[in-house]
Parts: C-alpha cells; sequence; structure tokens
C-alpha cells in the first residue's frame, strides 16, 4: 500500500511538472514571436514617414486613374452619337469618375491612424481586395443585348452613386489597409456597418453583367473574396481601437440592413 502511494505522489508530481514546463513552453514561445514582431517593427520606416508614403502613393494612383477616365470622357464627347444608351454609359463614366476624385481627396486629408491591424495577411487582403479589379483592364469585351448594357450601366452609375454617398460620410476616416481612424456611425453607416463594401459590390455585379464572361466573373470573385477578410480585418481594429464600437455592433447589422435600421 506504501509503495501504491509513493507511485501515485510520484506520478501527480510528474503530471505537475510537465504542466508546467508546457505553461514555460508556451510563455516562451509567445515571448519570442512578440520579440520577432518587435524587431521586424523596428526593420520598417517610423509610422508617420509609412503613413505618407502610403497617403502619396494612393494619392498619386488615384489621381492618376481620375485623368485618364477624364481623357476618355473627353475623347467620347467628341465623338458621341447621343442616344439613351450612350448618355446612360456617359453616365456611369461619370459617376465612377466622381468616386475617384473624391477618393483622392479623402486620402490627402484624411485623418492619423489610431491603430493598425498587425501582420502582413491584413495589408496583402486589402491591396487585392482594392486593386485586383485592376485587371480587368486586360479582359477582352463581348457583345451582349442593348437591354442588358443598359440594365448594367444603370446598376453601375447605382452603386456609384452610393459609393460616393457613403465615402462622403467615411471622409477623413477612409484608408485601404485596415486601420482606425474616427468612428463614423452617422448617414449610411447608421443602416450597416459597412455601406462602401455593399455598394463596391453593387458596381461588380453591373461590371459582370456588361461583360458576362469566366474572367470577369473571376477578378470580381476574387475582389469580393478579399474585401470580405479586408472588412474583418477592419472589424478587429475597430473594436480594439474604440470600446463603443461594441455597442455599435450590437445594433446595427454588418452588410445587409434591418428593417428596424429604417426606423
Amino acid at each position: 500500500m506504501n509503495i501504491s502511494n509513493s507511485e501515485k505522489a510520484r506520478d501527480r508530481g510528474s503530471d505537475f511538472d510537465s504542466d508546467r514546463i508546457s505553461v514555460c513552453s508556451e510563455a516562451q514561445s509567445e515571448s519570442d514571436q512578440e520579440g520577432i514582431r518587435q524587431r521586424s517593427m523596428r526593420l520598417l520606416p517610423p509610422p508617420a514617414l509609412r503613413d505618407f508614403v502610403g497617403r502619396a502613393t494612393l494619392t498619386f494612383y488615384f489621381a492618376f486613374g481620375a485623368a485618364i477616365k477624364v481623357g476618355a470622357l473627353i475623347l467620347a464627347l467628341r465623338n458621341m452619337v447621343w442616344t439613351t444608351a450612350s448618355g446612360v454609359d456617359l453616365a456611369a463614366d461619370v459617376a465612377s469618375l466622381g468616386f475617384l476624385v473624391l477618393m483622392v481627396v479623402s486620402t490627402v486629408t484624411r485623418l492619423p491612424p489610431v491603430k493598425t491591424a498587425q501582420g502582413i495577411e491584413p495589408r496583402i487582403s486589402a491591396l487585392i481586395g482594392c486593386f485586383a479589379t485592376v485587371t480587368l483592364v486586360v479582359v477582352p469585351r463581348v457583345q451582349i443585348l442593348p437591354q442588358l448594357e443598359l440594365f448594367a450601366d444603370l446598376i453601375i452609375i447605382g452603386g456609384f452613386t452610393l459609393c460616393i454617398w457613403c465615402l462622403w460620410w467615411l471622409g477623413r476616416s477612409f484608408s485601404i489597409t485596415a486601420q482606425a481612424r474616427r468612428l463614423v456611425t452617422a448617414g449610411p453607416y447608421r443602416f450597416v456597418r459597412h455601406p462602401l463594401y455593399v455598394c463596391e459590390a453593387i458596381v461588380l455585379v453591373g461590371i459582370v453583367l456588361r461583360n458576362p464572361i469566366w474572367e470577369t466573373v473571376a477578378i470580381c470573385a476574387i475582389a469580393l473574396t478579399f474585401q470580405y477578410r479586408r472588412l474583418v480585418n477592419e472589424e478587429k481594429v475597430l473594436q480594439s481601437a474604440f470600446p463603443e464600437y461594441e455597442s455599435y455592433k450590437r445594433t446595427t447589422p454588418m452588410l445587409l440592413p434591418s428593417f428596424s435600421s429604417f426606423w
């Protein structure tokens, strides 16, 4: 009996030592990971410089896109035969130009971030989600029915108009990567937490209908997939930066508005 008790005591001691070693190993692993993260962050430029470089790069990109769009509109107006379809097509281009111009203004005037998502995945997701559709310029266009073309253009006009409304309210809180600048809960953000993503998805639906081939569908699907990852990363950053976000999250849907949101 004494031998049995001694063995049990040794077993309990061994289990305790194993648990203690496991806890210490996990703590050491977390400490090592934090140390690696801090060393890698020290290799990066200061946050203020990174924000300036990002702001300047995005400003140039959106301004360049707006300039190209203006040139295309001027050429279209010179050779335009005025019909209902051509007028709607022109309106779609004007709406997209307005969105680009507002993105330039929002990027130049945006507030400094109070919190930024850490790691490489949020940055990659943001870049792919935002710029994947640039590759649509190399996708061949196909002929479609005039009625479908008109319907697609109307969807694009509506989507870009709603995007402008959302971006107007987002204003100086606009960013590409997952960052917290200022919590916006008014305007379209009263109905859903991420209205700009919804409106951009509407534009993509119009683009797919305008050129319904597998390349267009694939590119738009990739863009939407990474936009959702971008959205999830933004949720984490906003929750971490603003304690009041939890209450906003409980009362406001993520993407699809509820009937109660309108009253």
